[in-house]
Order: structure tokens, then C-alpha cells, then sequence
């Protein structure tokens, strides 16, 4: 409802928030952990600083894992734990897992595992590989069935029908064997990034891989080193370049920026995706590897180019 407050993480698909603000709903950016997680430990926290503050209570929880633009992924006992800590606080659990499908060997589970009150949205667009077509579905607890009738009813009645009829061969089995080879060419474009951002000194200080953590002290990662969220799911890697390898005027925005007008190579900036009230958005960038491999080897050999000579520029202008 309109006035609600509705958590989101700090680092997140932005359009959660825009679509909150034209709802009429507040936002309470919540800052994710040390490996890029939004955990029952982040949201009890929130919960708690809230009370103690007198401020308006979490009515909802936005989050998707696998995570847009993170890639973290929240393992079954974390997903489990923060859907009991979002129902014993008549916090509404609304789950994207639009990502689900597409993983590089961690378990993945689904918020219908552990509650019977969370909303679930899902797409054919991400595993399916139908972004084009915007079909998706959405798995309600029953008290919502009527409140969410009315609204389709009055918003956009249903799918388009072709849509809706071309999705039914997702579940043929001759499809389901082609999915499975998108996401190991996502897997091979994966690595093919990842082992090109080890070869970059200043990007591998606090390095992150699948199965790591980020270098830290008492859970704090130290700021001044580059860190990569870890990649579990999805087709991003994101990347905070650390305060060292960014200065006045040569943050992650102008570096995408030069990055696409010297070498044709397009990352998208943090800006997009962290809490704008912040800084950590012109720090930080995300890599797509949903293009392909050989668009993946091609872009990551001009941007190791590119990288020395944008890094000069930073330093002199530090």
C-alpha cells in the first residue's frame, strides 16, 4: 500500500525502487554483507535499528537471488533463515528468482521451500531465453489471489496470447537439453572474465571466485582494494574498483564511458544499481556476460588493454 516502507538492498535491480516510489511506497536501502548478500542477519539488523529509533516498521522485502547486479546467491539455510526472520516480523517476503536456472554449482532453493506467505516471481526471460517476449508468472498465497485479480484485471488482463503459446515449447525435452547449453556457454564466458580480471593486478587485491570470500578484518572489507562479488548465478560479474583505483572525475561512469567510445566495449556503471544517495555507485561496475563467448574473450582482451591506460589517468589525478 501506499506509505508502506519496503526494504531493498543496497546494491539491487533499480527498478525496485522506481517502481516502489511511483507506488507511493518508501524505500529502506539496506546494506549488504561483506559477500554481497542480503541475509536474516542484514534484515533482523534493519528491524531492530528501526525500533530502536521509533521509525515505521519493514512492511516488505524485495530481493532476488541470484542477485541482478550482484550474481551472489543465497544458499538454502540463508534463504530459509531470512524467510523465517520476514514472517515472525510481518515483513511480506516478495522473492525474484527470475535467475533461477542459470548456476555455477551452488544448491540453489526457491522462497516456496520454506513459506507459504511469500510472493514468488519468476520470468521466462533469463533461463528461458524469451526476454523479448515478457511473459513471467508470479506464485501468491491465497489471501493475495483476489487483490492481485483486480489489479491484473485493471492493469493489463493477461499475457499476450502468442506469448503464452510459444512458452509452451520451453517444457518440450529437445528444449530443455538447448537450455542446459546456454548455461554452460554462460559458465565458459564466466570464467573467460573472471580469469581475465585475475591478470589485472589492481583488480585482484580482495579477488573473489565462486567458492571465496572477500579479504576483510572483523567483517569489514577494506575499501581502498578492488573486490568482485562472487559470481554464483546469473549472467553478471560486479566489480567495487576499490577507492584506489578511482579519483575525482574517474569514477566507474567515466570510465564505462571512455571504455565504450575507445574500444566499443559497453559495462554498465554502478550508478544504476547502488543507493543513490551513496558513493559506492560511481565505484563500482557491472559485467555482462550474456552475449556470448566470444564476445565475452573479445571484450575482456580490449578492456586489459584499456585498463593501463585509464588507471594512468586515475593516478594522475589523484
Amino acid at each position: 500500500d501506499a506509505g508502506d516502507t519496503i526494504a531493498v538492498g543496497s546494491s539491487g535491480y533499480p527498478c525496485y525502487r522506481n517502481i516502489l516510489g511511483a507506488l507511493g511506497c518508501q524505500v529502506a536501502t539496506v546494506k549488504l554483507n561483506a559477500e554481497f548478500k542480503f541475509t536474516a542477519v542484514e534484515l533482523s539488523l534493519e528491524i531492530a535499528r528501526r525500533a530502536n529509533a521509533g521509525e515505521e516498521k519493514l512492511k516488505g522485502l524485495i530481493l532476488s537471488s541470484p542477485s541482478n547486479p550482484t550474481g551472489a546467491m543465497l544458499n538454502p539455510v540463508e534463504l530459509e533463515a531470512l524467510c523465517k526472520v520476514c514472517e515472525e516480523n510481518g515483513v511480506q517476503f516478495i522473492s525474484d528468482e527470475i535467475y533461477h536456472g542459470i548456476s555455477y554449482g551452488k544448491e540453489e532453493a526457491t522462497a516456496l521451500q520454506f513459506s507459504e506467505k511469500a510472493v514468488v516471481i519468476n520470468s521466462f526471460s533469463k533461463y528461458y531465453s524469451m526476454s523479448g517476449w515478457r511473459l513471467g508468472w508470479i506464485v501468491i498465497p491465497p489471501a493475495l489471489i483476489d487483490p492481485i485479480n483486480s489489479l491484473q484485471q485493471n492493469m493489463f488482463i493477461n499475457a499476450p496470447t502468442i506469448s503464452q503459446t510459444a512458452a509452451l515449447q520451453c517444457w518440450e525435452d529437445d528444449t530443455n537439453a538447448e537450455l542446459e547449453t546456454h548455461v554452460t556457454k554462460y559458465a565458459t564466458s564466466r570464467t573467460v572474465i573472471l580469469d581475465a580480471l585475475r591478470q589485472i593486478p589492481e583488480l585482484t587485491c580482495s579477488f573473489l571466485t565462486g567458492e571465496g570470500k572477500p579479504t576483510e578484518t572483523d567483517g569489514v572489507v577494506d575499501e581502498r582494494k578492488a573486490n568482485i562479488a562472487p559470481a554464483d548465478g546469473g549472467f553478471y560479474v560486479y566489480i567495487d574498483l576499490g577507492t584506489s583505483n578511482v579519483s575525482e572525475g574517474y569514477g566507474s561512469v567515466a570510465m564505462c564511458r571512455a571504455l565504450l567510445e575507445d574500444e566499443g566495449v559497453a559495462f554498465t556503471p554502478g550508478v544504476d544499481f547502488e543507493d543513490p544517495t551513496g558513493v559506492l555507485g560511481d565505484r563500482r561496475v557491472r559485467i555482462s556476460y550474456a552475449g556470448g563467448i566470444d564476445t565475452a574473450t573479445e571484450a575482456m582482451e580490449r578492456f586489459t588493454a584499456f585498463w593501463p591506460k585509464w588507471l594512468a589517468k586515475v593516478r594522475a589525478n589523484q
